[in-house]
């Protein structure tokens, strides 16, 4: 029999798209708690979902034995503490982006729990799952880009115009509340860039190079541009781009992989042809690195996009209701197949660190005005279930730090 897992969500403003993901499109989970600052918020989400168990304390989910999940989709800063608290409680973690990209001892807290305790942690990318994305890095494995050497990702947007102006809103965490404001690279939905290109990559980065400025919105506490330069061991160079308040009318993930045989790109600058919607151009050549001309067909051509299925009982509209165009369901499949099988799911911990690990010394890179050095993980989930149970499997994590 299909085990049913119970998933609490905390912070209901996009977690209301993980609750409706949670009570609509997977078989095997439960909506079981909400929790929330806000009591508007709290009985808004409980008349969408039907979930009549509300908090507006944490503490009362970290405390509810029933849970098997709890989905995090609070304000940025908090991501990284109250995963810790999860974990510490025994439950698997969902966590929007990004994991915690101000504290490398909470990261690798993060990590030495979950091997610990034997539980799972997915962090949420779901460009991921996007057929543009998806498109580009068939291309990398398949051979047909050569070697990539130079990756460009980019997250534009501008919050003054979007939802109405509701992103500039006082009770925004994208303003501060109180707070430090959400980052550009290193917050947010810059996770997404920082993370497609080192997938794109296809190896960790090493070093990062951060230069910043503040001329958009300058009444927010933080910088509105970010400009990331990482490379990774073999050479690779890529350049992360992300605004705040961009003027431009778009937000989207730009991606650009060159490589010693072509190049790949979604940037929107080339738009989709007619008749297929495809949004993603190839210069393609069988010639790689070397002094030769090449003499074939030489040019930006589109690209047939990549098919990325739905699970059976889930249609294209119930899907877009889950916001992130509708690919958002593909991070808690990975999630719930990592849990059943006992295995590392595509975004796991180890992933989730060295995303934000890069993040953290993009951070330290514009505070210092020189370039940083990212920690380095290695992968241990094979060998430590191998020893499983361990002696200090409850043993609370402060007590061995």
């Amino acid at each position: 029999m299909m085990k049913t897992y119970k998933v609490g969500v905390v912070g209901l403003r996009h977690g209301l798209s993980h609750a409706y993901i949670v009570n609509n499109c997977l078989k095997q989970t439960e909506l079981a708690m909400l929790c929330d600052l806000f009591d508007d918020r709290l009985g808004e989400a409980a008349g969408q979902t039907g979930c009549k168990n509300t908090t507006a304390h944490y503490a009362d989910m970290l405390a509810n034995k029933d849970l098997d999940i709890i989905c995090i989709a609070t304000s940025d800063l908090n991501h990284g503490k109250m995963a810790l608290a999860a974990l510490e409680a025994g439950k698997h973690v969902m966590v929007e982006t990004p994991l915690d990209s101000c504290d490398i001892d909470i990261l690798w807290k993060v990590v030495r729990l979950t091997e610990r305790r034997g539980l799972k942690l997915q962090l949420d990318i779901p460009d991921m799952w996007l057929p543009e994305s998806v498109t580009i890095k068939q291309l990398i494995d398949s051979g047909e880009i050569g070697d990539p050497y130079y990756v460009i990702t980019e997250y534009l947007q501008d919050i003054r115009q979007q939802g109405g102006g509701g992103l500039l809103d006082k009770n925004s965490f994208r303003m501060g509340r109180g707070e430090s404001a959400q980052q550009c690279v290193t917050g947010g939905a810059g996770t997404y860039a920082v993370a497609t290109a080192m997938w794109y990559c296809g190896e960790p980065f090493t070093e990062a190079f951060c230069y910043a400025n503040r001329k958009n919105i300058p009444m927010r506490n933080e910088d509105d541009h970010e400009v990331v330069l990482y490379r990774t061991h073999s050479g690779t160079i890529a350049r992360v781009q992300c605004s705040k308040a961009a003027r431009r009318p778009y937000k989207e993930i730009i991606k650009s992989v060159w490589g010693t045989k072509g190049t790949a790109e979604c940037t929107g600058y080339l738009p989709p042809p007619p008749g297929d919607g495809t949004s993603v151009y190839a210069c393609l050549t069988d010639a790689g690195s070397g002094a030769e001309a090449y003499k074939g067909e030489y040019e930006m051509k589109p690209v047939p996009m990549a098919e990325v299925a739905l699970p059976e009982g889930v249609d294209k509209e119930m899907a877009m209701k889950s916001g992130h165009d509708g690919v958002e369901i593909h991070s808690w499949l990975d999630l719930l197949n990592s849990v059943e099988q006992d295995c590392l799911s595509t975004i796991n911990v180890y992933e989730a660190f060295r995303i934000s690990a890069s993040q953290w010394a993009a951070r330290r890179s514009k505070q210092e005005n020189h370039p940083v050095r990212i920690p380095q993980i290695v992968e241990r989930n094979e060998e430590i279930k191998a020893l499983r149970p361990l002696p200090i499997e409850d043993i609370s994590i402060d007590a061995l730090w």
